[in-house]
């Protein structure tokens, strides 16, 4: 058996797999940070992963207790962990974190990502690793001086677990998105502020007792180096083939295409793919999860849980009466790049109701990712099918809104949470059970349903999507002007 964690935004998610991919056991657990939206709500508190990635592996491991394979003696062999970026976590020289972690949403360092920028010679996002390690770094140096090294999120998680510092490098182009050490040797950052790189599917260290037995894993088992989890959703929900594309969901959502070279321009990230010679291509919204989580709270949904608004989603007709949602409640990254840019509804009505403007809402996510999807297009790079990944996967009217608004069909897997599948591939590599995460992938990733298009539908959503993209470029440049 293999283990996988992914530290996520709301939650923490593990699965427990086989090398053929069969679920022995999952378990999810919801963090209770970072559900606002100022800054200091996007500050998370690192020793609540390690309490909700406890609590979801021991419910993961006792499912797995359940099965004949656990009957029969097998136990897990190996943990991996992915995870959210760019979330940083600053450490003292014992490993203790230093206040609390800067989220990937958190967007407080401009003047850092403008010197960084400055010295690198193309764009670092404010969001990024290196300009957020800036700030704190000068900030505690006027201090007490009491950071001694810098973590990504799901590093850090690892460490805790028993594993050496290290950084995933899925490819040595990512070093410009993580920690640049050129440029932060340049702004007078120490190497040593920074955990060596480790590509995935290495031997990181071995679980401690005292931490394998709160997650109630084996102690002395091998902890594997991972990737970031839009990677590990690729590789867990085997999008490993040109034209596949993978939409990743969650607090957040991206559709990352498999491609054979990168895009044309920087409107869409294009970073290495984790299984070599491959790229992805991708670009979304960095709202979408948490915009809904907005919506059910200011919409007065009984406690204010996104999916008890899927009934009137259900209810209200395609199209929402002429409703639109703009989704962007934080700024926008790829592929709209307005760190302004801020959310809006447009065509309401007094005949308007709650129910238009939820499935208005709904609609939204799946406008934002036919626009990712048509800048891929536009730089010769088309999706043919999207493998739905994460919470909205379990949803079949979601997947199939999808399909209708992206005219291509949608596929869900299995097992819909593809980032802990996607870690326990680096596992079975790890420990020799398959050559290669290509080969890994294919193997444990398994299909479960397609969702293909309505003509109808897709005719009625086209439609719509040209109104929802006036209604942006209205809005668009508004939040510049906020008092």
């Amino acid at each position: 058996m293999l283990c996988g964690i992914d530290l996520g935004t709301s939650s923490v998610k593990v699965a427990i797999v086989d090398e053929h991919g069969a679920l022995m056991g999952f378990g999810k657990s919801v963090l209770g940070h970072g559900q606002g939206g100022n800054t200091e709500d996007l500050r998370a508190e690192p020793s609540e992963w390690s309490r909700a990635a406890a609590e979801a592996c021991r419910l993961a491991t006792s499912q797995a207790a359940e099965t004949d394979a656990w009957a029969a003696g097998r136990r897990v062999m190996a943990v991996a962990v992915s995870g959210n970026g760019p979330t940083l976590v600053a450490v003292d020289r014992d490993g203790r974190p230093v206040g609390r972690a800067l989220s990937w949403l958190d967007r407080s360092s401009p003047a850092e990502a403008d010197r960084a920028s400055a010295l690198a010679g193309h764009r670092i996002d404010p969001s990024s690793y290196l300009p957020k390690a800036l700030r704190l770094f000068e900030e505690d140096r006027k201090g007490p001086g009491s950071i001694a090294r810098f973590f990504s999120g799901p590093e850090y998680l690892a460490h805790t677990l028993g594993a050496a510092p290290a950084s995933y490098l899925a490819d040595p182009y990512y070093e410009r998105y993580t920690w640049h050490l050129e440029v932060a040797a340049a702004l007078g950052m120490e190497a040593s502020l920074f955990p060596p790189y480790m590509k995935p599917a290495q031997v990181m260290g071995e679980t401690r007792e005292d931490e394998a037995t709160l997650y109630s894993l084996p102690a002395g088992i091998p902890i594997v180096s991972a990737y970031p989890d839009f990677l590990a959703a690729l590789v867990g929900s085997n999008t490993t083939s040109p034209g596949q594309a993978c939409d990743r969901t969650g607090s957040s959502e991206a559709l990352n295409l498999c491609a054979t070279k990168p895009f044309t321009d920087e409107r869409l990230f294009s970073l290495p793919h984790a299984v070599g010679g491959l790229w992805n291509v991708s670009g979304g919204l960095s709202t979408s999860g948490k915009a809904l989580e907005w919506y059910a709270s200011a919409a007065g949904y009984t406690g204010q849980r996104a999916a008890e608004l899927f009934p009137d989603f259900a209810a209200a007709a395609p199209g929402a009466g002429g409703v639109m949602f703009l989704p962007y409640l934080a700024g926008e990254r790829a592929p709209l790049w307005d760190p302004a840019l801020r959310g809006a509804f447009t065509g309401l009505s007094l005949s308007t109701g709650r129910r238009e403007m939820t499935r208005a809402v709904v609609e939204s996510f799946a406008y934002g990712l036919r626009l990712v999807a048509n800048r891929m297009r536009d730089g010769g790079l088309a999706p043919r099918t999207v493998r739905c990944s994460g919470g909205a996967a379990h949803n079949d009217a979601l997947n199939a809104l999808k399909a209708n608004v992206l005219a291509m069909p949608v596929e869900t897997n299995a097992i819909p949470d593809c980032e802990p599948v996607g870690d326990a591939c680096a596992c079975a590599v790890a420990l020799g059970l398959h050559p290669d995460l290509a080969t890994a992938s294919a193997a444990m990733a398994k299909p479960r349903r397609t969702f293909h298009p309505d003509p109808e539908l897709v005719k009625r959503y086209d439609e719509g999507y040209h109104l929802w993209r006036e209604a942006l470029e209205a809005v668009s440049g508004m939040g510049k002007h906020r008092a």
